[in-house]
């Protein structure tokens, strides 16, 4: 199984409450660049768990343009303080149901690279940026194994096709 961390991306600095912040202009950018980055290696995520943060919930929405997910689930165990041993073990016992399978997780920081962690303890939690991604390979009888980790940045050089706004990633 292929597990895919997410960082949710840009969101605006305040709103009435941090659950309710919206992604920026550039977030929603810098998400399309990473969707469609993704989409040439992923054609589809068999099961999607997104925080239930707005801004999650938009950086999902913007993925879905570019890769389909076949179960879509808001996941309380997602949010940016939650326990990340809990929410590893919920990514392990869904890979072990679902072996084949691509999952993707929108989450938050400082959660995305404490999930990192939990399921790969030789790996420092990473720092990820906005919308930046992680892939841990898990296959049945070995442990999590931290496959790489990307951002915006890295992607843009390489990526020919344009997003929507990207002139304001820079």
């Amino acid at each position: 199984m292929n597990i895919f961390i997410m960082r949710h991306g840009q969101a605006a600095p305040e709103a009435s409450s941090d659950a309710l912040r919206p992604l920026t202009g550039q977030g929603r950018d810098e998400t399309c660049l990473m969707a469609q980055w993704l989409a040439r290696q992923v054609p589809v995520f068999d099961r999607v768990l997104v925080s239930p943060y707005l801004r999650t919930r938009q950086t999902w929405q913007q993925v879905s343009k570019h890769i389909t997910g076949t179960q879509v689930e808001c996941c309380e165990e997602l949010t940016p303080n939650a326990d990340a041993d809990i929410a590893a073990s919920l990514l392990l016992a869904y890979g072990d149901l679902h072996r084949q399978d691509n999952l993707l997780v929108v989450s938050h920081m400082p959660l995305v690279g404490f999930l990192v962690e939990s399921l790969c303890p030789a790996t420092m939690a990473p720092i990820f940026v906005t919308s930046g991604i992680a892939k841990i390979i898990l296959e049945q009888g070995q442990a999590p194994v931290f496959n790489w980790l990307e951002g915006p940045h890295n992607v843009r050089p390489h990526y020919e096709q344009p997003c929507h706004l990207l002139g304001s990633l820079g």
